[in-house]
């Protein structure tokens, strides 16, 4: 680590001396907005130094470093060497120790002439100076003229105001730990930064993580700072951002968690959040899924809530586009919902393992004249979901109603239909789709898990309900799903049926896919 000696060399410069890790002395840091004519490592020993606008900064700090006792002081932009784009990585991912470790920071406000306009310093909008006011356990402020306008602890009350921080951290009583990952991005939402991609680097302490700089990747730095964190903690409030952005799970920028201050993590539920997996395709974790709408229209309901949302969880709408309970696209991305869990049987909506899709390359395009999916009314929803169930599953699956059959088996008890038989006579819903020809029905009920067969006497299997009705591509999907060719229903196989009632392309498909002819 480079520290900038605070007294004037006999030439009249300031000298940068180099210390190993375990040899850094205790020092100040100074923590302000750059301006014009920064005296960079290049300059700093280079006799026009002194001509250079920055420089009457650099001597003040130093200054003020010498009078409080501190041989040494830490300015970024001469005790790094931004030429090298391997030190800019190090120094950026090791900031938020630098200050951390400082045993004072002087935070200069060039803009505010007196206290009255301390809140209204620029200093208080730059995304950098968040870990810089966070990180040291003193921060001294000082205005344009160097006059100590008050410390982080004196002026605790109206560094929140302007902040929305609460005043707990300054306090030094709460630590970052305390507060939820939404929380945390919430105070960066109004931060600007010169280059995009420091929107992401400059919370990296803020989350405790470390990552290398890619600059010109713009938005995908936030993206990695947000999988980076998932690997050190599974806060679900990460995911409870609100922006028109449809890149997927992830925000692309702070801005997103502008109105997330209030969100908390919160676990009503008897197990402990499961880990996230990132992979390229997206997030992998557990969460508990509602059906509210057509075209696979859910609500993924998030283990965190408002800080007076009671017994309230914060919920996201998100869309099964394959209909299958596994892969799933965040939608309505404006928005999230409130769910009283106290209105909601738990045992029937558990855990799913699903995948939320994510996407870097660009935002997710969607054609000007494509409505957003609409949740059903919600009186239809309560009476969908609290009539008799089965009937409704049956009729549903029935009429071909596939987005209701997919509402319905978002329940657990419903589900477990799919693996038994139906009636009396051994039936499934499978069977039941299958006889109906319904080939998206069936497609439906397979992903959802349904057995192609069932082994039960005298029930007549998918397959022979096909084969019977004469309905060849349900025949063809229940093959290419390893369907017992040869099931039989107590009186035929499912190759009888077909020759019987004359459904001659049914009988030579079964034929070459190996049927006993002898039957």
């Amino acid at each position: 680590m480079r520290l900038l000696k605070t007294r004037e060399s006999p030439t009249g410069m300031f000298e940068i001396i180099q210390f190993a890790d375990n040899e850094i002395p205790p020092y100040s840091i100074l923590s302000h907005t750059w301006e014009q004519e920064e005296v960079t490592f290049q300059d700093i020993n280079q006799t026009h130094a002194k001509d250079m606008l920055g420089y009457e900064k650099l001597r003040q700090c130093c200054a003020k470093a010498k009078d409080m006792g501190y041989e040494y002081t830490w300015i970024d932009t001469c005790c790094i060497d931004k030429t090298s784009s391997a030190e800019l990585s190090e120094a950026i991912n090791s900031m938020f120790r630098y200050y951390q470790a400082s045993s004072a920071c002087y935070a200069f406000l060039s803009d505010v002439p007196s206290k009255k306009s301390f809140a209204e310093s620029k200093w208080f909008t730059r995304g950098w100076t968040l870990q810089e006011l966070i990180a040291p356990a003193t921060v001294i402020f000082f205005d344009e003229n160097w006059e100590e306008l008050g410390t982080k602890t004196t002026l605790q009350k109206s560094i929140s105001e302007c902040t929305r921080i609460p005043e707990s951290i300054f306090s030094g009583e709460d630590g970052l730990d305390t507060f939820s990952v939404a929380q945390r991005m919430s105070w960066a939402a109004e931060r600007e930064t010169t280059r995009i991609e420091d929107r992401a680097y400059c919370l990296l302490g803020i989350f405790g993580v470390n990552m290398p700089l890619l600059y010109g990747e713009r938005e995908n730095a936030f993206i990695r700072l947000q999988e980076e964190i998932m690997r050190v903690c599974e806060d679900h409030s990460l995911f409870a951002w609100r922006s028109s952005d449809t890149r997927g799970i992830f925000a692309t920028c702070p801005a997103a968690f502008i109105e997330s201050r209030d969100i908390v993590q919160f676990n009503p539920f008897d197990a402990p959040n499961s880990p996230f997996t990132v992979t390229s395709i997206g997030v992998h974790l557990e969460l508990r899924i509602l059906g509210i709408g057509s075209g696979g229209l859910a609500l993924a309901i998030l283990h965190c809530k408002k800080c007076d949302g009671k017994d309230t969880s914060i919920a996201i709408y998100v869309r099964d586009t394959l209909l299958s309970m596994e892969r799933f696209t965040r939608v309505r991305t404006t928005e999230f919902e409130d769910i009283d869990l106290n209105n909601l049987k738990l045992s029937l909506y558990p855990p799913r393992k699903i995948c939320l899709q994510a996407s870097r390359i660009m935002r997710m395009r969607v054609p000007k004249d494509e409505l957003p999916p609409i949740p059903y009314p919600e009186t239809y929803l309560r009476k969908l979901m609290c009539s008799d169930q089965r009937v409704a599953l049956h009729n549903a699956v029935e009429q071909g109603l596939l987005d209701i059959v997919w509402v319905l088996l978002t329940r657990a008890d419903l589900e477990a239909c799919l693996h038994r038989p139906w009636d009396n006579h051994n039936r499934t819903l499978l069977a039941l789709a299958a006889a109906n020809g319904g080939n998206s029905m069936v497609k439906l009920l397979l992903k959802r898990g349904a057995a192609v067969d069932i082994d039960v006497d005298f029930g007549q299997s998918a397959l022979t309900r096909a084969a019977q009705r004469g309905h060849l591509e349900t025949c063809k999907i229940l093959l290419d799903e390893d369907a017992n060719i040869d099931a039989r229903d107590g009186r035929r196989w499912p190759l009888i049926w077909a020759a019987e009632n004359g459904h001659q392309a049914i009988v030579e498909l079964l034929r070459n896919a190996g049927a006993n002819s002898q039957a």
